[in-house]
């Protein structure tokens, strides 16, 4: 018989009984992927500086400052830093939280939110007074893009031309190119990328762009970056970063 996996456990803090919410701060040092795991309360989690990826009920979200994740509890999550980020995670019981979203929701972090949130953190847990808390939650507000999510298609064939793409994003190769050496149709596989909700090539753009993100935040000029993901052209990979984020890759990492 086989045995149900567990579920992952719930994660607590010290005192968070008698408080509405509290934020905790990790330190560059700290690389994350602590497992799946949930919190009985909202999180938002958030880097100062660096990169995180969160992982949301099978979704994964790449974070640069500019942005925070808003998690919902009980959602089974984990958090993976990108050093020298510095992530910080923002708890708030549902009945102490305004906000009435029920799905992971990306969070612009603007110079205001920026400064309140550092202000926020200690080395320590700490506690979010009222009024802060009334502050903070009048400074969110939702952006327009998603991140940078990359599902993975269930059909296995596409699933390996998705790992493929996701270890090499600068492979060229086409669904045409593919089908056969998978022993498969391009219509069988265009169809697997699009239960995940998008085509082929919109899927290949965000494996682009989120593996862009760590060399723009390492400092590698925008063409090299372009170039190493899979861009014929410095144009092209600014034209596609802009329709996805609203911005160039110059002003991704500015609070």
């Amino acid at each position: 018989m086989t045995l149900a996996a567990a579920a992952p456990p719930y994660e607590g803090h010290d005192g968070e009984d008698v408080l509405d919410m509290w934020i905790c701060r990790f330190g560059p040092s700290e690389p994350g992927g602590w497992g799946p795991h949930r919190h009985r309360q909202h999180q938002i989690a958030w880097v100062s500086e660096g990169l995180t990826t969160a992982v949301v009920e099978g979704r994964s979200w790449v974070l640069p400052p500019t942005r925070a994740l808003f998690i919902p509890a009980h959602a089974v999550h984990d958090t993976t830093n990108r050093p020298p980020a510095a992530l910080h995670c923002l708890y708030v019981w549902p009945r102490a939280c305004p906000l009435g979203w029920t799905a992971p929701t990306v969070i612009g972090v603007g110079p205001l939110l920026r400064e309140l949130l550092l202000a926020l953190s200690g080395p320590d847990l700490q506690r979010v007074e009222d009024s802060a808390r009334s502050l903070f939650f009048g400074l969110v507000g939702t952006v327009s893009d998603r991140g940078v999510e990359v599902p993975m298609p269930t059909d296995r064939r596409a699933r390996v031309v998705a790992e493929t793409l996701s270890a090499r994003p600068a492979d060229p190769r086409s669904l045409d190119e593919w089908a056969p050496a998978l022993g498969t149709s391009v219509s069988t596989l265009r169809r697997a990328f699009s239960d995940t909700g998008m085509t082929f090539t919109d899927w290949r753009t965000q494996v682009r762009l989120r593996a862009a993100l760590p060399l723009l935040a390492d400092g590698v000029p925008v063409a090299a970056v372009a170039r190493r993901v899979g861009y014929a052209s410095l144009n092209g990979f600014v034209d596609a970063f802009r329709r996805h984020f609203g911005h160039t890759p110059a002003a991704h990492f500015r609070p």
